[in-house]
């Protein structure tokens, strides 16, 4: 939320090696459509089912959320996962009131880089109450990379359960980093993603 695919420029041409897909997570839908996980989920999914070669997934807070939903439908294709900011429980429901409180103050020329209604987004933070993916997720076997910026206090603890939970996975903290690590230390958070793919050894799109 509050990102575009530019925002991941700095990052991806950090990656020479990689094979890079971006994905926009509100394409396609009008201002008058209904937006929550499980709509976004089947947009992510009709772009991945087009697909016909390996490839990880890669995201960033709520893009973190989508990519741990995937791996948990074990779609053939997808051989791993980089999340970052990754939240995999209903987070802190005083933090959900304070965030949906500071979007419903946020006047509606805000949201218009997001492609974006106020209503949609306010929509889409309430369907996170209901996030539970902590069972489904010990069961996921693909090598996983779990990145968090030391100083992302909100999303730092989610990240080190994660890393216990999920099975072949690795946990990255980079030093001085804050919540939004491919706007703010894009060369780091590349430097991780390309250490995942040669450790792995990935020929693999993302």
């Amino acid at each position: 939320m509050g990102q575009s695919t530019e925002d991941w420029r700095d990052v991806i041409d950090e990656l020479p090696t990689a094979n890079t897909l971006p994905i926009s997570l509100f394409s396609g839908i009008s201002n008058t459509d209904s937006v929550n996980l499980n709509i976004l989920n089947k947009n992510v999914s009709a772009v991945l089912d087009d697909l016909n070669e390996p490839y990880i997934l890669c995201g960033l807070s709520l893009g973190s959320v989508l990519v741990l939903q995937q791996a948990i439908r074990k779609k053939p294709l997808l051989k791993g996962i980089i999340v970052s900011a990754a939240q995999f429980e209903s987070p802190n429901k005083i933090l959900l009131t304070i965030q949906d409180l500071i979007f419903r103050l946020m006047p509606e020329r805000s949201y218009r880089n997001m492609n974006i209604t106020k209503r949609q987004i306010i929509e889409l933070v309430h369907s996170l109450r209901y996030l539970k993916l902590k069972d489904e997720l010990s069961k996921v076997t693909i090598p996983s990379l779990i990145i968090c910026g030391s100083k992302d206090r909100i999303n730092l603890s989610a990240s080190k359960q994660l890393s216990k939970i999920m099975n072949q996975s690795s946990l990255k903290i980079i030093p001085n980093g804050g919540h939004e690590l491919n706007r703010e230390q894009p060369g780091e958070y590349a430097k991780a993603i390309n250490e995942f793919l040669v450790n792995r050894k990935f020929p693999v799109k993302m």
